[in-house]
């Protein structure tokens, strides 16, 4: 099954009218954000089969409006060594607001993040930096640190996406300080689009990442579990943000996926 279908204008016009309970098991169409903090559990929002995105991550689809959103607080990261203070900006020094939506088919699992930046910044250079953004999966359970794993007995997945290329996503394992990965399956798909406002603290960006529910590899995260571990972090360029500086989520988020019964490991 491809979800690459185009949604008509009666399928749009059904879509509107359909009820909360058929889009994500909710009882409001489109409810408040929803604060989440680090151990909160969210609710995976189940997509009909007979639903499909109008490209396979277009972070503009209408099913995004039908799907319920959550807010949580990204703090600098730990810095692996007191020098490493020198190079975070005023700004960098602040904490950020991620949105995020978390959604799945009987076949993919999707993630949409919304977060606002004043300014878009697509390169690096000597003197400036990209923006980007990152979804992390603890690969067993909440005892894996959520500082890019606990060693290689405990690692984590890695979905990576950047400012200068939109439409790719790394998959990415790392199980420890300068660990990181690239992984041979690259199955990870995602699309990201700026919005600039008037108001430039209104500017935002919005991702969609998705992935075939059914694991791919040793190091891909395995979806088709009851829980999984997710923690989140955010790249601003403009805050000469990059490497290690970065804001993030400290501790796991837990994801509730609805598959009663299904194996933790």
């Amino acid at each position: 099954m491809t979800t690459r279908f185009l949604l008509n204008s009666s399928m749009a016009c059904a879509l509107a009218l359909t009820s909360a309970a058929t889009w994500a098991d909710h009882t409001e169409i489109n409810p408040n954000i929803t604060e989440i903090k680090p151990g909160d559990s969210v609710q995976v929002a189940r997509l009909p089969d007979n639903i499909y995105l109008r490209t396979e991550d277009d972070p503009d689809d209408i099913i995004w409006d039908r799907i319920p959103m959550y807010r949580t607080e990204l703090f600098p990261a730990p810095p692996v060594h007191q020098s490493v203070k020198l190079r975070f900006d005023e700004g960098a020094n602040r904490s950020k607001h991620l949105h995020f939506q978390v959604a799945r088919s009987s076949e993919r699992f999707y993630v949409r993040l919304q977060w606002k930046d004043d300014s878009q910044d697509t390169d690096t250079t000597v003197d400036s930096f990209r923006d980007g953004v990152a979804i992390q999966y603890a690969i067993g359970d909440t005892d894996t640190s959520y500082m890019m794993g606990s060693g290689p007995e405990n690692p984590v997945n890695i979905w990576y996406w950047r400012a200068d290329d939109t439409n790719r996503v790394e998959n990415l394992a790392a199980g420890g300080y300068r660990s990181t990965t690239t992984l041979d399956d690259q199955h990870v798909t995602g699309a990201g689009a700026y919005y600039p406002d008037a108001i430039e603290q209104d500017s935002l960006w919005r991702v969609v990442m998705s992935r075939p529910l059914t694991a791919g590899g040793e190091y891909d995260v395995s979806l088709e579990r009851e829980q999984v571990p997710i923690a989140f972090a955010v790249w601003q360029g403009s805050d000469n943000e990059r490497d290690g500086n970065k804001r993030v989520t400290h501790t796991w988020i837990l994801l509730d996926t609805g598959l009663e019964g299904a194996s933790d490991s």
